[in-house]
């Protein structure tokens, strides 16, 4: 279930107005492997490192979840109102997403690294059906919003995150992943190459260097 359902394509596969959408998708799946890969080598040393990073992943969580169902799934279903009791499926998901999120943020701040395991495994299962249903219903049924009125919306919910966020999004949506056309603007990109790189490979130590 780690693929993005659009015909076993990748991001460009996608129309151009999507792949923000596709990318930060793609890089939750990602954040989540890298959690799980090191939460068997976190000792209770490295768990305030750990923290600190999960803490950045929660709040982009945060944001998005909250966003779609705010900003995004109400706008959506002006234009296409079918998805509007599968949307509601994806508000119920996202109650349980966060109810694994408070787990591993209570693990992580137990201090007893050997218990961190089960809350992990926990997000990652419930991570990946979520976007994987996410998408089965989505997906489909962005292609036929007209691009602009999806632009509108994706402004707003960029317009909505909080500055934590926004100062991480652009390395975060960049880093180690396809890089679609129609991403980000270029000097956005830049941005997160450049001025923001620093910080957010600094965040990645707790997770990618656990000890």
């Amino acid at each position: 279930m780690d693929g993005l359902l659009w015909g076993g394509k990748g991001v460009n596969a996608l129309p151009r107005h999507l792949r923000g959408f596709a990318q930060t998708h793609l890089a939750l799946r990602r954040d989540s492997r890298r959690l799980v890969a090191a939460a068997p080598l976190l000792t209770s040393a490295g768990l305030p490192r750990a923290a600190e990073w999960w803490r950045q992943l929660r709040a982009i969580v945060d944001w998005h979840h909250r966003t779609e169902d705010e900003i995004l799934w109400p706008g959506l279903i002006r234009h296409v109102p079918e998805i509007a009791a599968g949307s509601h499926r994806m508000v119920q998901d996202h109650v349980a997403l966060d109810d694994s999120m408070f787990h591993v943020t209570k693990a992580l701040k137990g201090g007893r690294a050997e218990l961190i395991g089960g809350p992990v495994d926990t997000f990652d299962t419930v991570l990946r059906q979520h976007l994987h249903e996410e998408e089965e219903l989505t997906f489909p049924a962005f292609a036929r919003v007209p691009a602009d009125v999806f632009a509108a919306l994706e402004r707003r919910v960029l317009a909505a995150a909080p500055f934590r966020v926004k100062r991480v999004l652009p390395p975060w949506l960049l880093d180690g992943l396809p890089q679609p056309d129609g991403l980000m603007p270029g000097p956005v990109r830049l941005v997160g190459r450049t001025l923001l790189e620093g910080a957010y490979r600094r965040s990645l130590a707790g997770i990618l260097e656990p000890r």
